[in-house]
């Protein structure tokens, strides 16, 4: 069966510590303040044993208005919440506002606990069960049961336990991998075994041994023990309510509102993308540079409101703000937060994180809009989708898709392959995944800056390929351009050589003088042969023979230095010469080129180490061997 998590809401005094204590016999009250003045103030924990004796945790939340961000806190990772009413008052003002904070955190499971209901003549216990239900039509708890209760007597009780147990037994078992991610609602130490963190892990697994990271101060400790429910345990999955034993770390290190991770799926940040329902009762709407209190996960911390596409988020409707924090949080797109006034202090709205790490936008450009829709309402595929078009990263792996999505890799792996098959996503050959518009966007800059250089050098055969590579260095890493150079040449987008890239539609063209030019230039080095030629030799020969000499490079021309140039037929006979030689031969002596070739001992020494330097000979003391192929 699957792990659950129950929590209880309602009003101050309605009876939700007595009730936990009279399903479990367990006191949830733990502190003297909490006992002398008869209310919560904090969490309270428990675990409540079902007839088929499945254990599930509890969360008693505080109901006292001034304890909200402590009910808040509790919320993160709850399935199912008993709203527990008391049937002298019924629905009271707290119980309005713990429904509201709730549905704004996407808790959608509810059960309707009557409490004291043997304090109450039946006649009154029908007007208000009438109300209740009047109350929340319209309501996630419209269709929620109501159970009649009193925990002094125990009436209801086991009723309500059989209703949880029915709960349980209807949800499916999901399949929990992946990094484990825990809220920090305590620290505390004990003597003897050091600091103890509890939360609700949120998601994947922990396990004694694993180092684990605490966020947002980047400190790393040790899990040395796990407790669930107070019993040992080697493992704890997401769903249930847990205890560390942490090592390497004391209390000051770790404390209420901090995230542990076992793995590498989280970062700090300063911004929020979020979307946000402003509730329909509230005083104020949500507006530009408003300062609030965001409560997410079990922490509280003040931002700036910053409405996109909109002049404000008015009561009672929804829209997209980016929240300007100020203090850095560790959170995951998907997370719930609610928002509060800063002063005097009051719920006015909530939602989900859509990006847990944004840039700063513009607050009307389309595009960020567009985007900000497509992660509220996209299903998986248009989420990887956006996910790889605005990643800092040009090129994904899988590994960082996984770990920001949290979804089976399976299911991840099919829909990277479909996404592949309709050609909206690329794989490179190092197993990284890109956007096709990502690349779209890249290749249209490439091909605009090739288009000015040739448009410039009309003589030239491409850009320098250290050149081009600086004009992208920007928006791109060394690695991911070389990546994206060699996918656009095998697609015979681009022609790049380790010397130039260039545009496979380019050519050099020579005018009539030019082609006098290169008329000069290739006659002298052929008259030449074996004799290479200094280029400032070759540049005398004709007003237009710097840039005619440039652009022959590779052609019918080949640089052996800086200095000295050869033509390139000659060159390539040479090169045939020396295979044949050391096929025959086994290998050479700058003596034996120097006398086939009818050359000078410095001539013979260029073209030589030319040929060394192109891999094709090897020099092994005073003699020259072929360099083998590798296969």
């Amino acid at each position: 069966m699957a792990d659950i998590v129950l929590g209880t809401a309602g009003h101050i005094d309605h009876g939700k510590t007595t009730l936990v204590k009279g399903l479990t016999g367990i006191e949830t009250d733990t502190t003297n303040e909490e006992k002398q003045r008869g209310l919560s103030i904090n969490l309270g924990f428990a675990y409540l044993d079902l007839p088929n004796h499945q254990r599930v945790g509890i969360v008693d939340v505080p109901g006292h208005e001034r304890f909200i961000k402590n009910m808040v806190a509790g919320l993160p990772g709850i399935d199912l919440v008993l709203l527990v009413i008391d049937a002298n008052e019924g629905i009271m003002p707290q119980t309005k506002e713990h429904l509201d904070i709730m549905t704004l955190l996407g808790i959608k499971n509810y059960l309707i606990v009557l409490t004291k209901c043997d304090t109450v003549d039946p006649e009154l216990l029908e007007l208000v069960r009438d109300d209740i239900h009047e109350q929340l039509a319209g309501t996630t708890l419209a269709d929620a049961p109501l159970i009649e209760t009193d925990a002094v007597s125990g009436k209801g009780l086991d009723e309500l336990k059989e209703t949880v147990q029915q709960f349980v037994a209807a949800q499916p078992d999901v399949p929990v991998y992946g990094p484990g991610r825990l809220n920090v609602d305590r620290s505390f130490s004990v003597k003897g075994f050091g600091t103890i963190v509890t939360g609700t892990l949120l998601d994947g697994i922990v396990a004694v041994g694993d180092e684990v990271t605490i966020f947002p101060n980047g400190k790393s400790a040790k899990i040395r023990n796990i407790q669930v429910h107070e019993e040992n345990q080697k493992t704890a999955s997401a769903g249930q309510r847990t205890a560390l034993n942490l090592a390497n770390v004391s209390t000051e290190d770790v404390k209420r509102g901090d995230v542990l991770t076992n793995g590498e799926t989280l970062e700090t940040t300063w911004m929020l993308d979020v979307k946000v329902s402003c509730l329909k009762d509230s005083p104020i709407g949500i507006d530009l540079w408003n300062r609030v209190r965001v409560l997410i996960g079990t922490r509280e911390v003040f931002a700036r409101v910053v409405p996109i596409g909109t002049e404000s988020v008015q009561p009672g409707d929804e829209g997209f703000i980016q929240l300007r924090l100020e203090e850095q949080v560790a959170v995951k797109a998907g997370d719930y937060f609610i928002l509060r006034t800063y002063s005097p202090v009051m719920t006015i709205g909530g939602g989900q994180v859509l990006d847990a790490a944004p840039v700063k936008h513009r607050r009307f450009k389309q595009d960020v809009l567009d985007s900000l829709k497509v992660k509220d309402e996209g299903t998986l595929d248009y989420l990887i989708l956006d996910f790889l078009l605005h990643q800092k990263n040009a090129l994904v792996s899988f590994k960082e898709i996984d770990t920001y999505f949290g979804q089976d890799a399976a299911e991840l792996q099919t829909i990277l392959a479909d996404l592949s098959d309709k050609q909206e996503v690329i794989k490179l050959n190092n197993e990284r995944w890109m956007s096709q518009k990502r690349l779209i966007m890249v290749k249209t800059k490439m091909i605009g800056y090739l288009e000015q250089y040739h448009k410039k050098y009309r003589l030239r055969k491409g850009m320098p390929i250290e050149e081009f590579r600086s004009k992208l260095q920007s928006d791109l890493s060394n690695k991911e351009i070389t990546d994206i150079l060699t996918y656009l040449k095998d697609k015979h987008q681009l022609v790049v050589t380790n010397q130039y890239v260039a545009l496979p539609d380019f050519e050099v063209i020579f005018n009539k003088y030019q082609l006098v030019a290169q008329e000069k230039i290739e006659t002298a080095l052929k008259k030449s042969g074996y004799m290479p030629i200094k280029k400032e030799e070759l540049i005398e020969l004709d007003k237009n023979a710097v840039s005619v000499l440039e652009a022959l490079e590779g052609e019918s021309v080949i640089s052996l230095t800086f200095e000295y140039v050869i033509s390139k037929d000659v060159l390539v006979h040479a090169i045939e010469e020396v295979r044949q030689f050391i096929h025959e031969n086994g290998k050479m002596t700058l003596a034996n080129f120097r006398d086939m070739t009818q050359s000078s001992r410095k001539a013979s020494m260029l073209i030589l180490e030319y040929l060394d330097g192109q891999h094709i000979t090897e020099r092994v003391e005073n003699t020259r061997i072929l360099v083998e192929k590798k296969s």
